[in-house]
């Protein structure tokens, strides 16, 4: 079975599902995955495929699909985070494996720089009982935009690219004003010279999710697409969630945070002459940059597993702790 939740403009959620067989369905909702009432479902649907779900409040919800016939229910959730000053903070829950497994939800986030959320919003990450925020920004990046999660959360800081505040290609490049004759595969280039010269950092980062207070955890930049987009690449591929499956997460950033930021973005660009269409093409989440990345980290060490242990100091022991931690295996029929 196969469950999506998104929510729509008004605040709706838009609950589908795909099943293998014909029979009915209920839902059941709960605002944590351990306190859904499975015994007091909301609904039942005979032969319905989604459903829209009004009233049910502020905050995240996760629903429940259960096959009134037999089987194990599916949890889901909203894959973006419900928040008024942060655009790409996501889950990474619910992503099959190879084993028939689905990673966790409610474990571990990747986000864009948390320093606009609002009262509201701190009151919907509260729910999630983050234990730490992996913060791969330089020391000037945070600096100039300080996090605002509670001071429960704790912060650990491993600044990608360096400690400056342009440090990063990217943002080199962009405070030069030299982003008009770039190739189209410009951040090919840039992200495997990420994870060659970080590994260390990103090898951190898996270590601190697998250690018994390092989730639930946030893993954020600033625009959680690029430094986040490689963490969350290498975490779900060996949780051996599918490389297609892989691209379509590191791809949501260009809705999630790209095309939503654009409006600001649109006279810094035509100042240094770039088109919208231009920085699509080359910056905003491209297929390309991340299939390339994970193709020549495999040319280069066989694996993403090889890789982690080779050059980020990550375990075999680890990464097996970290598929424990946080893949849900499938269920016994």
């Amino acid at each position: 079975m196969a469950v999506d939740v998104v929510r729509d403009s008004v605040g709706v959620l838009r609950v589908s599902w795909e099943l293998a067989g014909t029979g009915p369905v209920e839902l059941a909702v709960g605002p944590m995955p351990e306190e859904i009432d499975h015994d007091r479902p909301i609904a039942r649907f005979d032969r319905a495929r989604r459903v829209s779900l009004p009233g049910l409040g502020p905050g995240r919800h996760y629903i429940s699909v259960a096959p009134v016939d037999g089987g194990s229910p599916v949890l889901a959730a909203e894959r973006v985070m419900p928040l008024e000053g942060a655009d790409n903070f996501r889950d990474l829950g619910g992503y099959r494996t190879g084993g028939g497994g689905r990673t966790r939800w409610g474990m571990v986030f990747r986000a864009d720089a948390p320093d606009r959320l609002s009262t509201a919003d701190l009151a919907v990450i509260d729910r999630l009982g983050l234990q730490a925020a992996y913060d791969l920004r330089s020391d000037g990046e945070r600096t100039k935009a300080p996090s605002v999660l509670p001071a429960s959360v704790r912060r650990e800081t491993f600044a990608v690219g360096g400690d400056t505040p342009r440090a990063t290609p990217l943002g080199e490049l962009f405070h030069r004003g030299r982003v008009g004759p770039v190739p189209d595969n410009f951040l090919d280039g840039v992200y495997l010279d990420m994870v060659e010269r970080e590994a260390s950092a990103f090898g951190r980062v898996l270590n601190g999710l697998a250690a018994p207070d390092g989730v639930p955890a946030v893993i954020h930049c600033t625009a959680g697409k690029d430094r986040t987009g490689l963490a969350a690449a290498l975490l779900l591929s060996v949780l051996g969630v599918s490389e297609a499956t892989v691209l379509e997460d590191y791809m949501l950033s260009r809705s999630c945070f790209s095309e939503r930021r654009m409006a600001r973005l649109l006279p810094h660009l035509a100042e240094l002459g770039l088109d919208q269409g231009r920085y699509y093409e080359v910056f905003g989440a491209p297929r390309q940059a991340m299939a390339s990345t994970l193709d020549q980290l495999r040319g280069r060490y066989g694996t993403v597993e090889n890789y982690l242990i080779t050059r980020a100091d990550v375990t075999s022991e680890t990464i097996e702790a970290l598929r424990a931690r946080l893949v849900l295996p499938p269920a016994r029929s």
